[in-house]
């Protein structure tokens, strides 16, 4: 599973059979499969550049980064810009960020996760997180917008859903007989009870085991995101995996 703390992704940036258990680059895992989410700590705010501030550039900057064992963030890069200065600004903010780390099998793991840092002027009403996959120019849907109870990104506040209970997705028998294997990238939004609501496949494998990897995410349960201490519905990205044995 992907989260999408935005992400701050998370990321989060979460994922299904053989999934993000099984590890990514160099012993880097994703959230879902076993492997919890890393839990926000500490964040930094990023910092305006004279130079976008007089532009007046606002939006947000999309990094991915890994998470380690000691809670510290490493390996970070942009994977939306918005604007070169602001970009390093979000980079170094993001290094400064202190988590709880993800575990698997209750060991704490490097987790890759997604973050989003967002850059408003105080002059302007701050807009609401957008998800990773949005498009590039971070305009919200009439579904996002606040008045009808806006959908936030891990981090600035945000603090990411805790998998609480998954659900493994199943083959179909025809993508096993195929021998298909691979993962879905989907992305949903976690609410205020725990449950997944939203679901969209952004990465297909096969559009069976797509709707079969939508069915389980759907029962997945989480303890909800929270921003100033409240409940509030939280975008995150996962990730479920099918291999055959």
């Amino acid at each position: 599973m992907r989260v999408i703390v935005l992400c701050v992704a998370i990321s989060c940036l979460l994922s299904g059979q053989a999934t993000a258990s099984v590890p990514q680059t160099a012993g880097v895992y994703r959230p879902g499969n076993g492997v919890s989410l890393p839990v926000l700590v500490r964040e930094f705010k990023p910092q305006y550049t004279p130079a976008a501030m007089r532009a007046g550039v606002q939006g947000v900057v999309v990094l991915e980064c890994v998470v380690g064992i000691d809670g510290t963030v490493t390996d970070v890069r942009v994977t939306r810009s918005l604007d070169t200065g602001l970009d390093q600004e979000a980079i170094k903010a993001a290094k400064r960020w202190l988590f709880k780390p993800g575990t698997k099998d209750g060991q704490p793991v490097p987790v890759r996760i997604t973050l989003e840092l967002a850059f408003t002027l105080s002059s302007t009403p701050k807009p609401p997180l957008f998800p990773t996959t949005a498009a590039a120019t971070p305009t919200p849907s009439p579904a996002l917008l606040p008045a009808q109870s806006p959908v936030f990104a891990p981090g600035n506040g945000v603090s990411a859903p805790m998998v609480i209970e998954e659900v493994k997705p199943q083959y179909t028998p025809a993508a096993k007989d195929a021998r298909i294997q691979g993962v879905v990238t989907l992305e949903c939004v976690v609410g205020i009870d725990g449950t997944v609501g939203e679901v969209r496949v952004i990465a297909s494998l096969d559009a069976a085991l797509d709707e079969e990897a939508i069915k389980a995410a759907k029962r997945w349960l989480f303890k909800p995101g929270t921003k100033d201490g409240q409940p509030v519905p939280v975008r995150i990205s996962l990730e479920m995996t099918f291999t055959l044995r």
